[in-house]
């Protein structure tokens, strides 16, 4: 262990020696250099709820996923649950300020029940329910996040 030890630092004395390069430079060069790559700013989040309606009632339960729509360094997608027709964000994980696309998807096990039910045979018995595909991709629902005056927001979805 020790004869390591030792063949490292020669092999450190050898590298700097032939370069001409002292160590104190060295140890600068690096600091300065590591200084430079950091990552991309840390966007700002906006603590945002709201509550989202199917037909006039209240969503059980879903995702809701707001998508900036610029795409720039430090934007970011925020997903959170919907419970009896409402969601919230905070401060750590709300979306950034700036215009959203809105995404409202089933949850996987209501997914699962409709996909059960209609291999037995039945018409699809959650449509009440289920999520019109309309809102489960981008383009249907908008939202604008402003930090400085933040409202609740209200999604309407409608069966047809």
């Amino acid at each position: 262990m020790i004869m390591l030890r030792a063949d490292v630092s020669k092999s450190i004395r050898t590298i700097t020696n032939g370069l001409k390069i002292p160590w104190s430079f060295s140890v600068a060069l690096i600091v300065i250099l590591s200084a430079g790559c950091s990552q991309a700013p840390e966007s700002e989040h906006v603590a945002v709820s709201g509550e989202v309606t199917l037909g006039g009632k209240p969503l059980p339960s879903a995702m809701i996923r707001f998508t900036p729509v610029k795409t720039e360094p430090g934007l970011h997608d925020s997903v959170t649950m919907i419970s009896e027709g409402r969601f919230a964000f905070d401060s750590t994980n709300g979306p950034s300020p700036g215009e959203h696309h809105v995404i409202v998807t089933p949850l996987e096990p209501e997914m699962n029940e409709a996909v059960a039910a209609m291999q037995n045979g039945d018409r699809d018995p959650l449509n009440a329910r289920t999520i019109p595909a309309r809102y489960r991709s981008t383009g249907q629902l908008r939202a604008t996040i402003d930090a400085a005056n933040v409202q609740p927001l209200t999604f309407e979805l409608t069966k047809r």
